[in-house]
C-alpha cells in the first residue's frame, strides 16, 4: 500500500512539475483605461511670448543688421586684438566686461578666447527682459576720460565716448608753458587712433601757446555741451541703404563723400552751402596736417615710410607738435568735429616747430 502511495505521488509531481515549464501564448491587451486627470499648468516659457515685441517685424531688424555688416565697426574694428590691454574696446567680450567690472583704462582681465568684433549684444541688452526695454543700451552712464579725467556725458553718445577717447600714453606731456625733455620709447605715440570723444568738446590737446586762440565750433555747443546724443545726432542720420547714416554710423560715402545731409538738414538746410562749408574746413586743415608733418618728419621725429614717430628724447613743444599731429589725423574728420580747436592745435604746433 506504501508503495502505491509513493507511486501515485511521484506521478503528481511529475505532472505538476511538467505543467510548470510549458509557455502559454500571451492573453489579448485589454481596453484602454480613462484618461487620468489633467495636471497643474506649468511656468510660462521666458520670455517666448514677448518675441513678437521685437521680431514682429523681421525685415527693420534684418535692416539694421545689414546697415551694421557694411559699418568700419564690424569690417575694420581688429577684433583680432583680444590681449588684456587691447580687448575693452576691440572685441565684444572685452568691451561688455570692462563695463561690468569697470575696470580701470579698459583692461580685461585676461586675454579674451574666441574674440567677437562688436555686434547687437554688445551695445544692446539683447535678451535680458524679453521685452522692447532689450533695446537699450548697455552703457549710458556719463564717462570719465582715460586722459584728463574729465567726466562727460552725451547721453546715449556715453556709449561711444567709451572707446572713442585718447588711451594712456607714457611718458605723459610736459606743461606747455613749462616745457621739458621727454623720452619716448614707442613708434605709436598718442592719442592712439580714435580721440574723437575728446576732439568734439576740445579738450586735452597740447595748448602751446601761438598765434591761434584755443576756442570751439558750433558743434561743440549743438552737440557736446547739452543732453543731446552727440555722435548719435550725426552719425545715425536716417540710413541711405548700406552708404551712410542708420547702423553704418557713416556721415557720408566711402566711394563718393556724399554727405547724408539727412543728419544735418536742421542746422544746414541748404546743401550746396553745406558741401562748400565742409570742403573748405576740411581743406585747410589737410593743408595744415601736411605742413606739420613735413617739420615733424625735418626733425627725425615722424618716418613717413611707416606712418609712425621714431623713438628718442624730444624737447616739450616738439613731442606735443607730434602728438597734436597724430590727434588731428586720427580724429579722421578732418576738422569737422571742432574746427577751430583742431585748426589751433596745428596752427601753434607749426609756430611751435619754426
Amino acid at each position: 500500500m506504501k508503495n502505491y502511495m509513493l507511486l501515485i505521488c511521484t506521478f503528481c509531481i511529475a505532472i505538476v512539475m511538467g505543467l510548470a515549464s510549458c509557455e502559454g501564448e500571451d492573453g489579448t491587451a485589454g481596453p484602454i483605461g480613462p484618461i487620468g486627470p489633467q495636471g497643474p499648468q506649468g511656468p510660462q516659457g521666458e520670455g517666448t511670448q514677448n518675441c513678437v515685441m521685437c521680431h514682429g517685424s523681421s525685415q527693420l531688424i534684418s535692416a539694421k543688421q545689414f546697415q551694421w555688416d557694411h559699418s568700419v565697426h564690424a569690417t575694420g574694428g581688429n577684433y583680432n586684438r583680444n590681449t588684456t590691454a587691447c580687448a575693452g574696446c576691440h572685441t565684444s567680450q572685452g568691451f561688455l566686461e570692462r563695463i561690468e567690472t569697470d575696470a580701470p583704462f579698459g583692461a580685461t582681465a585676461a586675454t579674451i578666447e574666441d574674440p567677437l568684433p562688436q555686434n547687437c549684444y554688445t551695445c544692446h541688452q539683447i535678451h535680458q527682459t524679453y521685452t522692447e526695454a532689450d533695446w537699450a543700451f548697455t552703457q549710458e552712464d556719463p564717462v570719465t576720460l582715460w586722459v584728463g579725467g574729465q567726466t562727460l556725458d552725451f547721453g546715449k553718445a556715453n556709449l561711444c565716448i567709451s572707446c572713442h577717447q585718447s588711451r594712456i600714453y607714457t611718458p605723459a606731456l610736459p606743461d606747455p608753458a613749462t616745457g621739458g625733455t621727454v623720452n619716448i620709447q614707442t613708434t605709436r605715440y598718442g592719442p592712439h587712433y580714435g580721440p574723437q570723444g575728446v576732439m568734439l568738446p576740445g579738450l586735452n590737446g597740447y595748448e602751446v601757446a601761438g598765434p591761434a586762440v584755443y576756442e570751439n565750433s558750433a558743434h561743440t555747443l549743438l552737440l557736446a555741451n547739452n543732453t543731446g546724443n552727440a555722435c548719435i545726432t550725426c552719425h545715425m542720420g536716417t540710413a541711405q541703404a548700406t552708404n551712410s547714416g542708420g547702423h553704418t554710423f557713416r556721415v557720408s560715402t566711402d566711394e563718393t563723400g556724399v554727405i547724408n545731409a539727412a543728419a544735418c538738414i536742421v542746422c544746414h538746410p541748404v546743401a550746396a552751402e553745406m558741401n562748400a562749408l565742409v570742403d573748405d574746413r576740411q581743406a585747410q586743415i589737410e593743408a595744415k596736417l601736411a605742413e606739420l608733418e613735413a617739420l615733424l618728419i625735418a626733425r627725425g621725429i615722424y618716418d613717413p615710410l611707416i606712418g609712425q614717430n621714431t623713438k628718442g628724447d624730444y624737447e616739450g613743444h616738439e613731442a606735443g607738435a607730434l602728438f597734436n599731429y597724430k590727434f588731428v589725423k586720427e580724429d579722421r574728420s578732418r576738422g569737422v568735429h571742432n574746427f577751430k580747436y583742431a585748426n589751433a592745435l596745428l596752427t601753434n604746433s607749426i609756430a611751435s616747430l619754426q
